[in-house]
């Protein structure tokens, strides 16, 4: 996991890259709805990396590899603790906990808001006892919390654009793609252009919004809702989390403000031929990076089932070998086994494939043609080439 992770963070930091310069120097010959939209290339880039492990690769066969299997203590089988994955995972779970806390926030502080009635707002709306809000949350109906001052501090022009703005938010799915933004963020925790990255996809966002708002506003009601955003620009950012939506610090406003008075639509041919070029660019970037990923995770048995040493050949101190062909599949499972040469002829086959199919190898997104394995199924000395599967003897029937 942490290997795809670490992999694919250079493609998907490219990409950061590219929409950061975008963000900052292509707002306004583009406009902030075609910039929004251009941030669906990374979820994008991620699944075609994802996918493109899928694919149908063959790898030709290596060497034979030969192990001894005796009537003496178990071995270990490989089992090396990945120290760097639990630490990706302890930062993965402390991401977990602060967006967990957040939602608890937001809930709680959502149930002690007062219920607004006969002021014409939603029913979904309340107002909160200090300066919180206006922003929405939500994850399946939306709640909106307005701030206390709401009705005195914002005329009726500004209240009723302030609200569309909040439900536009809704409307669109920001607050759902937000939420897949922050499992993202969790999970590339350890690449700080992620996280600036983020910042700067949320104020694309309400750029966004605020577009769509006033897409058929007078130039009275995008005075006036310019006129809001400068009067919550004051609202203290300590009580911001991440799953909620907030209007931004003074120079987030300040572009807000200036983006008010350019009206462009969204531009389809940008943002699909940015998506077909990152489709494009994915797939030749992962080229070498499966092939980095292939040098460091090389195929090998993680997981090895036993073979039964059989008891009547241990009685009569019978030792031999087996060849066994087979492939393994993009997942590591065993397929098509076979026995290539035994000796003695039928002695420790059918043991041998009965173990050898049950094991399991390293996931490598491949499929590994024609891989050789040799048996030696000895009862003592082990050659210090060899490695040793140990064994448990097969009860005697009848």
């Amino acid at each position: 996991m942490t290997d795809y992770l670490l992999h694919v963070s250079v493609p998907l930091s490219l990409l950061l890259i590219v929409l950061l310069v975008t963000q900052q120097y292509l707002l306004k010959p583009l406009g902030a709805r075609t910039l929004y939209a251009l941030w669906a290339a990374v979820p994008l880039l991620l699944l075609c990396a994802s996918i493109t492990p899928l694919l149908p690769q063959v790898v030709e066969a290596g060497a034979m590899k030969r192990y001894q299997v005796g009537i003496q203590q178990l071995t270990a089988a490989a089992d090396n603790i990945n120290w760097l994955f639990w630490l990706w995972l302890s930062g993965v779970m402390l991401c977990s906990l602060f967006l967990l806390l957040s939602y608890i926030s937001g809930r709680a502080q959502f149930n002690r808001a007062t219920p607004l009635s006969g002021n014409n707002t939603p029913a979904y709306c309340r107002q909160a006892d200090n300066r919180s809000g206006p922003y929405i949350t939500g994850l399946i109906t939306p709640r909106i919390v307005l701030p206390h001052d709401f009705f005195t501090r914002f005329d009726a022009t500004q209240q009723q654009l302030i609200l569309q703005h909040e439900l536009t938010h809704w409307r669109r799915g920001d607050l759902h793609l937000n939420y897949l933004a922050l499992v993202l963020v969790s999970l590339f925790w350890f690449n700080p252009l992620v996280w600036l990255a983020y910042r700067q996809y949320r104020n694309a966002q309400e750029l966004a919004c605020d577009a769509v708002v006033t897409k058929y506003a007078s130039k009275a009601e995008r005075i006036a809702y310019g006129y809001a955003l400068l009067s919550s620009t004051q609202q203290s950012s300590a009580n911001w989390w991440p799953l909620t939506h907030h209007y931004g610090d003074f120079n987030t406003m300040k572009q807000r403000i200036t983006q008010l008075q350019r009206q462009q639509g969204i531009s389809k041919t940008v943002v699909l031929g940015t998506m077909a070029l990152v489709i494009a660019a994915t797939l030749l970037l992962q080229q070498p990076v499966m092939a980095g990923v292939s040098k460091t995770q090389q195929l090998a048995a993680v997981m090895r089932i036993e073979p039964r040493y059989p008891l009547q050949a241990a009685e009569q101190g019978i030792s031999g070998y087996v060849q066994i062909k087979f492939d393994v599949d993009a997942q590591g499972k065993v397929i098509n086994a076979s026995v290539v040469k035994s000796s003695p002829e039928k002695v420790f086959d059918k043991e041998a494939l009965r173990a050898l199919t049950q094991w399991q190898y390293t996931a490598t997104g491949k499929l590994h043609l024609a891989q050789m394995v040799q048996l030696d199924f000895e009862l003592d000395t082990v050659q210090a080439d060899m490695e040793r599967v140990s064994v448990t003897p097969a009860a005697k029937k009848g």
